[in-house]
């Protein structure tokens, strides 16, 4: 198992949506593709392919997805079949189930981290080397 971080070259996807931060949405959202969060979101995500919690986004609910970016504020369980990233200013309290975790220094974890097997996942530790990543450089 191979411990490389998320490649979110969404711009490439052309199966790509985002929802902005003057949205607000409560209920379901499921589809194939990638999709970018900056909105207020509570409900339940079911989705093929990358989803990106952004900076401004704050989800409540269920997520699923192949690969998850947290950017932002996550409350509940979130699912991922392979990787889950926890950059900087990622918030998360709940539940998270995947194969494999990146948590960058600056994040903020509160909850369990197991694999799908029910097994705990170790979690790998990073600093943001990407410029424009960095904690205040939005």
């Amino acid at each position: 198992m191979q411990n490389q971080r998320i490649a979110d070259n969404t711009s490439a996807s052309e199966q790509r949506s985002s929802i902005t931060k003057a949205t607000s949405i409560t209920g379901e959202i499921s589809g194939q593709g990638d999709l970018r969060l900056e909105g207020r979101i509570d409900g339940d995500i079911k989705l093929r392919g990358l989803l990106f919690i952004g900076g401004e986004c704050s989800f409540q609910g269920q997520a699923e997805a192949e690969n998850i970016i947290i950017e932002g504020r996550v409350e509940g369980r979130i699912e991922a079949s392979d990787k889950i990233e926890i950059r900087a200013g990622g918030q998360v309290l709940g539940k998270i189930v995947c194969q494999q975790i990146a948590i960058a220094e600056g994040a903020f974890l509160d909850g369990e981290v197991q694999s799908q097997n029910g097994q705990l996942v170790a979690p790998t530790y990073f600093n943001e080397k990407r410029k424009e990543l960095q904690t205040g450089n939005k």
